[in-house]
């Protein structure tokens, strides 16, 4: 498993080197994590990003990784206030500032903002970030050195100071003639929140990267027209990386068994997740254990669970089980990926779907327009043609073969059917 960290000044050389595991690029600026997303890494920490005078990474960028499954991180300095900004969408929020930021208790962008140096000296930090003196001056106030309102007062003085000229030597000389102690105090017990912060993200992604949590729903992606003329985008790469694998996945989901059958196979192999998830819906797992059997009658229900050898409480006992396990499935979707696809490679199944996908994907862009029936005769014609009954719950069945909504799983149908028209005698 592999994470990609946008660090800077928030760390230093001997905090890079503990963590050998992980990938360390420069601050990132607008494209970098998008592409970054596009090498399909399992997780991306974002910590320092740049802003001033260069475009600053962006929500939508952060949106795609989401959508594609990998799990994205942010704390200390830009990453905080990304993810303050995104945590309802799945991004990760790590460290104090994060929290300050997502309760309000920080709104200003210039908290985390600061000037440094080149890469080539490991980015010495040459002013003084907010964040960093708001924990130095608590620390002040938890040990009698200054009460609250002398903390205060100075935390107003310098945030009254343009944030490229804060620093500590200034504030420091300007105290040292009437405060002499408390400037000698502030030169010994400096805090540097941000440094500490980035330290939690990297245990936060190795901790990760050790043992996955179970990933929330990955959020609904639309490409917008800025999206789709951003200078940056490397779409043939996109389009190799993701759309043709995600698309042999959806050829694949044609099938909803063997679907099934691979992706269990694939989540053997995928840590188990903590307690407490949610478990998907009984009733209509009950629903097409009735269908697939035809036990229309509580009767035939009955009798089918008699010839298990099962009463009640193990027939319950097999519902929640199934619920459980595609409750987990469903989780873990966005990331069983690459595992699905490589079960196929080793059935041999691999070539004959990426072909199958290949031609519905050529079919969809180069073939004009064709009729594409209404959607319940489209759905009817999908299940028919499967020999399989059509589920009493379709948005469940579809959720549950891991498709974002319904209008993606019919947009798949309508492609399936066109194809298959277009090679009708």
């Amino acid at each position: 498993m592999s994470a990609l960290i946008f660090a800077g000044p928030s760390l230093r050389a001997v905090d890079r080197g503990a963590y050998p595991g992980l990938t360390f690029l420069p601050p990132a600026r607008q494209g970098d994590l998008y592409a970054a997303a596009c090498t399909r890494p399992d997780a991306i920490g974002l910590i320092d990003g740049y802003f001033d005078g260069v475009p600053a990474v962006l929500h939508k960028e952060i949106l795609w990784a989401l959508s594609q499954g990998i799990a994205v991180f942010g704390a200390a300095s830009m990453g905080a206030l990304r993810a303050a900004e995104m945590q309802g969408l799945g991004m990760v929020g790590v460290g104090r500032i994060f929290c300050d930021y997502r309760d309000g208790v920080l709104g200003d962008d210039d908290e985390v903002a600061l000037i440094h140096g080149p890469a080539e000296l490991d980015f010495p930090a040459l002013s003084l970030p907010m964040v960093d003196l708001r924990a130095t001056l608590a620390r002040a106030v938890a040990q009698g050195v200054l009460d609250p309102a002398a903390a205060d007062a100075l935390a107003a003085a310098q945030k009254a100071v343009f944030y490229k000229r804060r620093n500590w030597p200034d504030l420091l000389a300007g105290l040292a003639p009437d405060r002499p102690e408390l400037a000698a105090w502030l030169a010994q017990n400096q805090v540097d929140q941000k440094r500490a912060d980035a330290q939690e993200l990297l245990a936060a992604v190795a901790a990760h990267l050790d043992q996955p949590a179970a990933p929330a729903p990955a959020p609904r992606f639309r490409a917008t027209a800025a999206w789709n003329a951003a200078p940056w985008r490397d779409t043939g790469h996109e389009s190799d990386a993701s759309g043709l694998q995600s698309a042999i996945l959806d050829q694949l989901r044609l099938d909803p068994e063997a679907y099934r059958a691979c992706r269990m196979q694939a989540l053997l192999r995928h840590p188990a997740p903590g307690r407490g998830d949610a478990l998907s819906d009984q009733a209509a797992i009950l629903a097409e254990l009735r269908g697939t059997h035809g036990l229309l009658r509580q009767a035939d229900l009955i009798a089918w669970a008699k010839a298990q050898d099962l009463d009640a409480a193990g027939l319950q006992r097999l519902l929640t089980a199934e619920a459980t396990i595609r409750d987990r499935a469903r989780r873990l979707d966005a990331r069983l990926g690459a595992a699905v696809l490589d079960r196929l490679r080793w059935d041999g199944r691999y070539p004959v779907l990426r072909a199958q996908a290949l031609a519905r994907l050529a079919a969809a862009r180069d073939e004009p327009p064709r009729q594409t029936p209404p959607a319940p005769l489209l759905v009817d014609w999908f299940f028919r043609s499967r020999n399989l009954g059509i589920p009493a719950d379709l948005s469940e069945f579809v959720a549950e073969l891991g498709f974002s909504d319904l209008d993606r799983f019919l947009l798949l149908l309508a492609q399936a059917y066109a194809l298959r028209d277009s090679r009708a005698p």
